[in-house]
């Protein structure tokens, strides 16, 4: 089964976790970024209410992801939420493929957007195989 792991970081600590998962699997690591790139303030500003509103943002380039069966997205956690560009990388989920969606934060947990992304992921027609957070202990 083809896999990759599609992350967005905007601090590091998600980057360093996509690539481990990336290698445990063997998988093909494909990072994006936002059009407009986020620093720590307009992530707060604007970032924090767009992920609460499950809002996307452009990206600079969007990945091809016709040809991978699995695909693992992984992204902040944004005052609960995955930060915006990981609703943006899941509405490019090809139908039919298994997705998982792992999240990364310091000190929260996105507990109450699970049944959001849970719904954003079937939309697109995938199966979402697992869901989780990891605690990046910064």
């Amino acid at each position: 089964m083809k896999t990759a792991v599609v992350y967005y970081s905007l601090g590091g600590s998600t980057r360093s976790f996509a690539r481990a998962e990336a290698e445990a699997r063997g998988a093909d690591l494909i990072e994006i970024h936002p059009a407009k790139a986020y620093n720590p303030f307009t992530a707060f500003v604007r970032g924090c209410p767009a992920a609460i509103r499950q809002k996307g943002v452009p990206l600079s380039a969007a990945p091809d992801l016709s040809g991978y069966e699995h695909i693992v997205l992984m992204a902040p956690v944004w005052a609960g939420h995955p930060a915006p560009p990981f609703n943006s990388m899941a509405r490019l989920l090809p139908a039919g493929a298994e997705a998982e969606v792992l999240l990364v934060s310091s000190s929260g947990n996105s507990s109450k957007s699970r049944a959001k992304v849970r719904a954003l992921i079937q939309h697109q027609g995938c199966t979402l195989t697992a869901q989780r957070d990891i605690r990046s202990h910064q």
